[in-house]
């Protein structure tokens, strides 16, 4: 589903790759602020568009009035009308960094950010980019942790979805994404899960106490973890 209306964010998404190239308390406050506006213009985007470019409904032209000044709104109408485009993307976390940016543009230069908000961020942005409009995102000149992380959550997301959509297919009584593993996996293997979930938080949360080449054996356990997922029945 790429095509024109996608451009406004991809555009954005690469001007804050270009600001953090930079690395300097400025440039990290744009790029934030970049990122943010990407996550805004990309969910408007979507929600407005023709129903024959996206399945099911849509909101009405005034709900979509009615969430363009509240970022909480908007968020609960994605939720609403494309839940099944947010897996591997917490909601949560999107209105957190969100917040963050609010601090950033309402304060100018009395505070900062650390360059691995912004990242995190970048990469949660790229992530809903790539659900929403059902195309990979490449953007130029990211750092090797950022391709790391974004590599990270894109697996991560994407085994998340097979997970539910396993789980509904075994009738299970719960669809969440670690159903499956909970109901059919032995110990090592829930163990397994548990060490990438909580690495996934920790990428989400707490980049700056990682380097590109941390990321190397959670994707090989995902990988691991999802051959092993197609083998229940």
């Amino acid at each position: 589903m790429d095509g024109p209306w996608s451009e406004g964010p991809k555009e954005l998404l690469q001007h804050a790759v270009d600001h953090i190239a930079h690395d300097d308390d400025f440039d990290r406050r744009i790029a934030m602020i970049s990122v943010d506006n990407a996550v805004e213009l990309m969910i408007k985007t979507y929600l407005g568009l023709p129903r024959r470019k996206g399945k099911g409904g849509k909101p009405s032209r005034k709900q979509l009035e009615e969430a363009s000044n509240s970022f909480p709104i908007l968020l609960d109408l994605l939720e609403e009308f494309a839940g099944e485009k947010l897996t591997g993307v917490s909601l949560d976390e999107i209105e957190w960094y969100h917040r963050i940016r609010n601090q950033l543009y309402h304060s100018g230069n009395g505070i900062t950010v650390e360059i691995a908000r912004v990242q995190t961020y970048l990469s949660l942005a790229k992530t809903l980019f790539q659900n929403l409009f059902n195309v990979e995102l490449s953007l130029i000149s990211e750092s090797q942790i950022q391709k790391k992380l974004g590599i990270f959550l894109g697996k991560w997301g994407i085994f998340e979805h097979e997970l539910i959509g396993r789980a509904k297919s075994l009738n299970l009584p719960d669809h969440r994404p670690g159903a499956l593993i909970f109901y059919k996996a032995e110990q090592p293997i829930k163990e397994l899960w548990q060490e990438t979930k909580n690495f996934r938080n920790i990428a989400v949360h707490k980049l700056e106490a990682l380097e590109a080449k941390d990321f190397d054996q959670p994707i090989a356990n995902i990988d691991k973890l999802r051959e092993i997922a197609t083998n229940y029945v």
